[in-house]
């Protein structure tokens, strides 16, 4: 069955009052955040994929994103970057759509609108976005979250997470239409951004993956659980302060990181920008690498 551009396998029993949680690569998946995220419900929960893009080709440049080729069976075969949409159905509900998107390099109006038709589809009620972005915050304290929520008739118990329309003007992605397509539909929407040491550059974060299962937890009740990202953050984490003895230039940061963050008002406000040295910022260009793609940093969403 074709719903937009996805080849849809339609499941045999309809979801309960279904919420979509979707993290988008490469724009908000710092330190792979939202693909960690999905993939732990995915675990939690009973998983099965239910679309795909037909055609990634429309949307994708594969000299950007590259195809992937695999020994199966000891036969060849190339993978194409995609996107997916699987489901997982919870004791009780709502049930969950988990939503992997990929970054679409061009006719991002075909895709924004093949993903709100397979929600529609569905009949999801929620869409949720999860993911992380680059902050002047110290990986000394506990990890901040912020989110905006709009439609829900209840305010979603997202652990103490204080939420607010951000405020942002600036460069974004068009993927950012799929949650104004979804407001304007009559879905409820949510986003959760983890704001992570911009000096860490981790390929998984998984302190960040925590925060923001953290975050969800209350939400579809599986804070009673056991979440091994938070024992793997805690030890990737602990690894900085030692390295901090043999490099002035990070220790220098972290201590105005720390006290910017200690100088606010106990909400959940990420810190105002920090005024850095020119040494300190030559730095940070270094351990970026000049990664462009990387995802953006405060306040880029």
């Amino acid at each position: 069955m074709e719903v937009g551009w996805f080849d849809f396998d339609p499941p045999e029993q309809p979801l309960r009052n279904p919420h979509a949680v979707a993290m988008l690569r490469p724009w908000i998946n710092v330190g792979n955040v939202g693909s960690i995220v999905l993939s732990r419900l995915a675990s939690i929960y009973q998983v099965q994929e239910v679309a795909r893009l037909r055609r990634p080709g429309h949307f994708y440049d594969f000299t950007r994103y590259r195809p992937e080729m695999k020994w199966v069976g000891g036969e060849r075969e190339i993978t194409s970057p995609n996107s997916k949409i699987e489901i997982v159905r919870r004791p009780a509900e709502p049930d969950l759509v988990l939503v992997h998107l990929l970054e679409p390099h061009s006719n991002s109006e075909d895709f924004n609108e093949s993903v709100l038709e397979m929600l529609e589809v569905l009949g999801v009620t929620a869409y949720i976005t999860v993911g992380g972005m680059y902050d002047s915050v110290p990986h000394s304290r506990p990890l901040l979250v912020t989110g905006s929520a709009r439609g829900w008739k209840v305010e979603p118990d997202l652990g103490g997470v204080t939420l607010a329309r951000s405020r942002y003007e600036g460069p974004t992605s068009a993927t950012n239409g799929i949650g104004v397509g979804a407001t304007q539909r009559g879905l409820a929407t949510l986003t959760v951004m983890v704001h992570l040491p911009m000096y860490l550059q981790l390929d998984n974060d998984y302190a960040g993956a925590a925060r923001a299962l953290e975050a969800l937890a209350p939400l579809y009740d599986f804070k009673d659980l056991t979440l091994p990202e938070v024992e793997l953050g805690e030890k990737q984490y602990a690894q900085v302060t030692p390295a901090m003895t043999n490099n002035p230039r990070l220790a220098e940061m972290v201590k105005r990181f720390e006290a910017e963050y200690d100088s606010r008002d106990g909400d959940d406000e990420p810190p105002r920008s920090v005024e850095l040295s020119p040494e300190i910022e030559r730095f940070l260009d270094e351990v970026r690498g000049g990664d462009e793609e990387a995802g953006p940093t405060s306040g880029g969403i």
